[in-house]
């Protein structure tokens, strides 16, 4: 419960520092995506927000989305099937994903051996990393069985 007043906090902060209006619907909105878990889209979020707050539209879902991300709440994540996901972000530790490009399965992971070779190649580089994003894309376990699955069953026939 306190990281959630701690999160409200961070939106008001940055809204007085940006000089951004604090509104009601922005509140809202934080409020109903910290409810949420899992990696939600502007669509996701407007069918949840609207059956208690029906005056509340997606472009306003959406542009509290940014505000979220650009305060460090949220992270956006882009997809190759051309849909932002958001996510939970402040206080979460770092992850990057594996998604699925059947099913649109989004996994999480965090890997030791990746972070330690990131850091390597970019000192060798010189170069400060201030960020990084890694995604994989391919097929999950269920799209993989489901795949062999179908091909025995046709070289079967």
């Amino acid at each position: 419960m306190d990281d959630v007043r701690e999160e409200f906090q961070v939106l008001d902060d940055y809204l007085t520092k940006h000089g951004l209006k604090h509104s009601k619907q922005r509140v809202v909105v934080l409020g109903h995506f910290l409810d949420t878990s899992g990696h939600m889209t502007v669509d996701d979020l407007f069918r949840v927000i609207r059956r208690k707050h029906p005056r509340i539209g997606r472009t306003t879902i959406y542009r509290a989305l940014k505000v979220f991300v650009d305060a460090q709440l949220a992270e956006a994540i882009e997809l190759r099937d051309g849909l932002t996901r958001f996510e939970h972000k402040f206080l979460h530790a770092h992850h990057d994903h594996m998604i699925c490009t059947e099913c649109g399965t989004i996994l999480e992971f965090l890997s030791p051996e990746i972070e330690r070779l990131q850091d390597e190649i970019a000192e060798a580089y010189g170069f400060a990393i201030e960020s990084h994003r890694h995604q994989m894309f391919g097929r999950c376990q269920k799209c993989t069985r489901s795949r062999s699955r179908s091909r025995k069953k046709a070289v079967g026939r």
